[in-house]
């Protein structure tokens, strides 16, 4: 199983990869961009195979395999890093005037020429997933590592900095959300290239180093890449947790004001909308908002019934109330209105004449939305349910009878 694990980083390359080819096919705004996003995926996809631990053990099936696994792998991956700063010249994104595609393009030549150049002459050699340099190749293969990581180094640099800047100056929406992801990728990626100074320090101290990515540089490099996937693919994934996160607030809000409905209900039952569903508590998640909409306007409908039963002294109980259960100034409104329902049920209870005292309390709010008007009656449900307000009201209510 771990040596499955090892592969995860690949996976997660390959995944971005065909994500983006699967764009490219259907069609892109910046086809270019999309296609250099696309092999950055299947490179760092083909590295991180080459990379994985399990892969530079095979050295029973060719003693040369570990050293041409670790050196096609970093090579794949200096070619999956060049596409990034190409990605953000196609796109036109405000970058230094430095990092030209005609400039990128060279340092990218001279870097992998040069790498190819520094592994071949240091005379390594294999043993047990390690690479081995003795004299001149210890200083060669030293000088390999500085340069593959100044060179991964630049690449991530001359991504992160413009994309980031760029999403700063975006609305809320899937695409921020992406970009701001992708920026956390590339902040993962570049820890995870300075991670590449200690194989470095092994090399110049023990003559030695990994020939595949290290347990950290595992870890790193899973996060980098999962980042960039769930930035890369957001605009399907942010609208369907945004909906998501919808329907749970609107299912909270929703059970929230089931104490206020259930006393409302039994003032007036024939408000209730009966839309042939099993319960009023079972229903698909998605249909929460409608559900909500559904029992705001109950909570609508009983407030008018009940208006009629607002006793004379309604003022008078608020004060009552807010005096016996004192609250931050915050709640005081919607403590004051629900002492008065509290009132008026135990009027209708009691069959006590109408007075409809309606300039002093039930004084539903006008000229909201469905959000505003649910998050008011939250708060008047919330202050409902406070021990000992219903009963209180009720004697209030039978002493005044």
């Amino acid at each position: 199983m771990s040596d499955l694990l090892a592969y995860l980083p690949a996976v997660a390359a390959l995944w971005l990869g065909c994500y983006e080819l699967r764009l490219l096919r259907t069609g892109s705004d910046s086809p270019f961009a999309v296609r250099c996003l696309c092999r950055f995926g299947f490179c760092m996809a083909a590295a991180m195979a080459l990379l994985a631990a399990p892969t530079t053990y095979l050295e029973g099936l060719w003693p040369w395999f570990p050293r041409v696994t670790h050196f096609l792998g970093r090579e794949m991956e200096m070619a999956a890093l060049a596409f990034l700063p190409l990605t953000v010249i196609e796109i036109g994104l405000p970058r230094p005037r430095l990092l030209t595609g005609r400039l990128h393009i060279g340092v990218t030549l001279a870097a992998t020429a040069l790498c190819a150049v520094l592994f071949l002459s240091s005379g390594v050699r294999t043993r047990h997933g390690s690479l081995l340099a003795e004299g001149d190749g210890v200083v060669l293969l030293a000088s390999f590592d500085t340069v593959f990581t100044g060179y991964s180094l630049w690449c991530l640099a001359g991504f992160l900095f413009p994309v980031h800047r760029f999403a700063r100056g975006l609305g809320p929406g899937a695409l921020r959300t992406g970009l701001r992801l992708i920026t956390a990728s590339a902040a993962v990626g570049l820890v995870w290239a300075l991670w590449g100074v200690s194989s470095i320090v092994t090399m110049v101290v023990d003559h030695r180093q990994s020939a595949g990515l290290d347990p950290v540089g595992r870890v790193l490099g899973l996060c980098c890449l999962v980042l960039g996937v769930l930035g890369g693919t957001a605009a399907r994934w942010v609208p369907v947790t945004t909906a998501v996160g919808r329907w749970l607030r609107a299912y909270r809000t929703y059970r929230a004001l089931e104490p206020l409905w259930s006393a409302l209900r039994a003032v007036s039952p024939g408000a209730t909308l009966d839309l042939g569903w099993p319960s009023v508590r079972l229903f698909s998640l998605h249909r929460s908002e409608f559900a909500l909409y559904r029992r705001v306007i109950e909570i609508r409908d009983g407030y008018l019934v009940l208006r009629s039963f607002v006793p004379p002294d309604a003022r008078a109980l608020s004060d009552a109330a807010l005096a016996r259960f004192p609250v931050p100034p915050a709640g005081r409104a919607a403590m004051a209105e629900a002492a008065v329902i509290a009132a008026a049920l135990e009027s209708a209870r009691i069959g006590a004449g109408a007075s409809g005292d309606q300039d002093v309390a039930l004084a539903y709010p006008v000229d909201c939305s469905v959000e505003e008007e649910a998050a008011w009656l939250v708060q008047v449900a919330e202050a409902f349910t406070v021990a000992g307000l219903v009963e209180h009201m009720r004697h209030r209510v039978e002493r005044a009878r």
